[in-house]
């Protein structure tokens, strides 16, 4: 049988201490040591995905019902937000506007017992501001009549008090005037 020839790396026991033999058996063990803890570093990559896919699919699935809210309250927001602007826009309307409860209330303080409205409306004049009532009353007796038309002119909210008509029906008996009272700008 003819003899084989084997090629090995690694040092005979001859030179078993020279310094390619220890370099040899270093790199080796060191070697083994690196391969080793590489694998446990794949290992535990390809088991600790399980637990991130498991991670990623819970948080997906929050992120839908999420979505799914904010989607679902998107038309309630719109129209919350449509209504804070109208109310808005009312509010900086209204701010501009004359107090016409102010107005009213200053027109009853001078009304005596005894006085009827017929008709009665506000007029704003757009240039000057300023508003005026006219007005259709009545009384039974001529007395109130005088009251209200002097309780007018001394009212500080009442600018000025134009009597535009007085009658007496007879058929009724009630005293009829019509009159137009302009208020101070407010």
């Amino acid at each position: 049988m003819p003899s084989t020839k084997e090629i090995s790396l690694l040092p005979n026991e001859e030179n078993n201490n020279s310094l390619v033999a220890r370099l040899i058996r270093w790199v080796m063990t060191v070697g083994r040591v690196v391969i080793i803890f590489t694998e446990f570093i794949v290992i535990g990559a390809f088991l600790s995905r399980f637990w991130l896919d498991r991670k990623n699919s819970d948080l997906s699935e929050v992120l839908r019902q999420q979505k799914a809210i904010i989607s679902s309250t998107k038309d309630f927001e719109n129209d919350y937000n449509s209504l804070q602007q109208r109310l808005l826009y009312i509010k900086n309307f209204y701010k501009n506007q004359p107090k016409y409860v102010d107005i009213l209330n200053s027109l009853i303080s001078s009304l005596p017992n005894g006085i009827y409205f017929d008709s009665f409306s506000l007029v704003r004049d757009r240039k000057s501001s300023l508003i005026s009532v006219m007005a259709q009353l009545y009384s039974y007796q001529e007395g109130p009549l005088v009251n209200f038309i002097t309780n007018a002119k001394l009212n500080p909210d009442i600018a000025g008090v134009e009597v535009q008509k007085i009658e007496k029906k007879t058929r009724d008996s009630k005293f009829y005037i019509s009159v137009a009272i302009t208020f101070k700008k407010v």
